[in-house]
């Protein structure tokens, strides 16, 4: 039997916010690969303990796992300090990915200033180096942010069911506390809080998906379907041109065909809005995309 043709859903990283928060990578919703829409699968992005179904894990990232660790770890720490008020401070000297860039500097200087082949390549290998390296940041945080966010989406769930236990003991009736809460804002997370006052989480807050987007595409070849969820799928159902993700509309990935899907192929950098290609194979390439039909 074939196995499915995978595609990654973008743009979140642990999956779109559900009643529990952000799915976890290993959550049901991210089972093991099957054909149509559920083949796609979450982007990982290059940490420790893999999870091992419905994960896109890249093999070249520039982080190792260990360093992808550390500088989750220092993200986190640099954003507990900027809560409490200390400076934010640099990474530590020890940091293995200073001592690494240090010894690529060296490198360079050992090769001096001369305008040869190898100090040209050297230099262009030391920039795209340092592209990969913050586009895998770039993603580390995300993951930290939708991780919170998560945390937040339980918070705001837990205060929701007290608040609402807490009006029901003051005689107010449940059809008034649910006039109430229907002023949550659309596209908001939440529910009735005290006396039927709404509490909702701004899903806005998630990071945007154009910048998920153009740091993923590093990691992603060219032939590889991406799914797109929640805004980003309703941004590129105004910006290209989707037909029905019928076998002939979608070539080499006709396994995904599905009709619940719509596809459309283009480079990432007018997904993203802009006028002209960049320069950059990662955004300049065409990709194929897809969102699901909105249910009739």
């Amino acid at each position: 039997m074939t196995a499915p043709t995978p595609c990654v859903r973008l743009p979140f990283l642990r999956g779109p916010l559900s009643v529990s928060g952000v799915e976890e990578a290993d959550a049901p919703a991210a089972s093991a690969p099957q054909a149509g829409p559920a083949a796609a699968l979450l982007l990982w992005p290059g940490l420790p303990s893999i999870p091992q179904q419905g994960l896109y894990c890249p093999a070249d990232y520039p982080f190792s796992q260990r360093e992808a660790a550390a500088c989750l770890e220092d993200l986190r720490q640099m954003g507990d300090a900027a809560l409490s008020g200390l400076p934010v401070g640099v990474t530590a000297a020890n940091n293995p990915r200073a001592a690494r860039r240090a010894s690529e500097m060296a490198l360079l200087r050992e090769i001096g200033g001369a305008d040869n082949e190898a100090a040209l390549k050297a230099e262009a290998a030391r920039k795209l180096r340092i592209e990969l390296e913050q586009a895998q940041k770039a993603l580390i945080w995300v993951w930290l942010q939708e991780e919170r966010m998560g945390e937040l989406a339980d918070m705001a769930q837990t205060l929701a069911q007290k608040s609402s236990g807490f009006t029901l003991s003051l005689g107010l009736d449940e059809a008034d506390a649910g006039e109430a809460s229907e002023l949550t804002s659309p596209g908001a997370y939440g529910g009735a809080g005290i006396l039927g006052a709404p509490i909702s989480l701004d899903l806005g807050l998630m990071p945007p998906w154009k910048m998920v987007t153009a740091n993923a595409m590093y990691f992603l070849p060219p032939d590889l379907p991406i799914l797109a969820e929640g805004t980003m799928a309703e941004d590129l159902l105004e910006a290209l041109d989707f037909v029905p993700a019928t076998e002939s509309a979608l070539a080499d990935a006709a396994a995904l065909a599905d009709d619940s899907l719509l596809c459309a192929r283009a480079p990432a950098w007018r997904i993203m809005g802009r006028t002209r290609p960049t320069g950059s194979q990662a955004l300049d390439a065409e990709r194929l995309w897809l969102v699901r039909r909105a249910a009739s």
